[in-house]
């Protein structure tokens, strides 16, 4: 589950998936990284992308831009929410609440797709025999 820390005026928002699981996502299931509802089932409401560099990201209603990694390797946003520190948990709740809760089930999927794309990668690098003088 995604969690938000504040330090200062520093928000951090942290997903419970790995920013490289995330690339590997984009990169052979890309579909995947839509949260998808709506009467049927089909309609788009929330996404997650990777930004390019290294971008703080950033989250709304539509979804979320990761683009660092903390000391865990777990995918982060920063930005800054400056104000009265004694209300800032109500109004993250109230910014960021639906995108929160959207981005939790978006991870809950997407640990499913995560192995699946392990298993898949390991299945082929299995297929593949290297001949040679510098082969292993």
């Amino acid at each position: 589950m995604a969690k938000i820390t504040v330090m200062g005026d520093a928000v951090v928002i942290t997903s419970a998936l790995k920013l490289e699981d995330l690339k590997n996502v984009a990169k052979y299931r890309k579909k995947s990284l839509v949260l998808k509802g709506g009467e049927d089932g089909k309609e788009p409401v929330f996404a997650i992308g990777i930004t390019k560099g290294d971008n703080a990201g950033s989250i709304d209603a539509n979804g979320a831009m990761f683009g660092r990694a903390d000391a865990n390797g777990n995918a982060m946003i920063t930005f800054i929410q400056s104000g009265d520190q004694e209300s800032i948990k109500e109004r993250l709740a109230d910014r960021l609440g639906g995108a929160m809760i959207n981005l939790n089930k978006l991870e809950e999927q997407l640990t499913g797709v995560i192995g699946d794309i392990a298993a898949d990668k390991a299945r082929v690098l299995d297929s593949i025999r290297v001949v040679g003088p510098d082969a292993e």
